[in-house]
């Protein structure tokens, strides 16, 4: 049997994105949605397919947890 190519998920910028998104409480404030852009966009270029795909899902779930729904258009990667 051939075994599949499977790329790990471990980037060190995707590991510090998804270790401060968990660091957050809901509902979500300005302050960590300043945090999160401030890490999240220096690292988008570098990040994988998959990577950014799991990103999109952080920025789904900050999304729908933020305090107001004004501050949504404030995150990166919402457009």
């Amino acid at each position: 049997m051939l075994a599949k190519k499977i790329t790990p998920i471990h980037s060190p910028g995707f590991v510090e994105l998804f270790t401060l998104f968990h660091s957050f409480e809901r509902p979500y404030t300005l302050a960590d949605i300043l945090q999160f852009n401030r890490t999240y966009q220096p690292i988008y270029r570098q990040l994988g397919p998959e990577e950014k795909r799991r990103c999109e899902e952080l920025v789904d779930a900050m999304v729908d947890g933020v305090e107001s729904r004004e501050l949504a258009s404030r995150i990166f990667g919402v457009v």
